[in-house]
């Protein structure tokens, strides 16, 4: 999902990957997501087939979500505690949670070894202030071909 937006220092923002392997059509996964996505009011949201190549099968969805701090903790505390909370309403509390600071904040994930919960969630990373995937706060753009990579 290419989404820029410049978050308040006292969101945390959050990237849930979904994958819902065992639903056959579009209605079927939009039918199963949308009482989280009501929920949630994310900003942005990617739905897509997964690749029949891939190693995905059936729907994928991404969710771009901005949520206040919760009461009392500071964006030095990181967002570990409102991550936790999530994972409550995404129906999977036990996702392993790791942390990691970084020159621009702390930063945590949730991460499953297939989809879990009734949401199909297999990715979670968070943030204060800023989306986990774009830092800097917008699109980037490289000058080196990338083919060393």
């Amino acid at each position: 999902m290419d989404y820029t937006k410049v978050f308040e220092p006292d969101q945390v923002v959050f990237r849930i990957d979904l994958n819902l392997a065992h639903v056959r059509t579009p209605d079927e996964a939009v039918r199963a997501w949308l009482p989280l996505v009501t929920e949630l009011r994310p900003v942005a949201m990617e739905f897509s087939e997964a690749h029949p190549d891939g190693l995905r099968e059936g729907f994928l969805a991404q969710l771009l979500v901005a949520v206040p701090l919760p009461e009392g903790a500071a964006a030095g505390d990181g967002p570990a505690g409102a991550l936790r909370s999530l994972l409550g309403t995404l129906g999977a509390p036990d996702l392993r949670v790791t942390e990691e600071a970084r020159p621009e904040g702390r930063e945590v994930q949730a991460e499953a070894a297939g989809a879990s919960g009734p949401y199909g969630v297999y990715l979670v990373l968070a943030a204060v202030g800023y989306d986990p995937l774009h830092p800097e706060g917008g699109r980037q753009d490289y000058p080196d071909s990338g083919d060393d990579l």
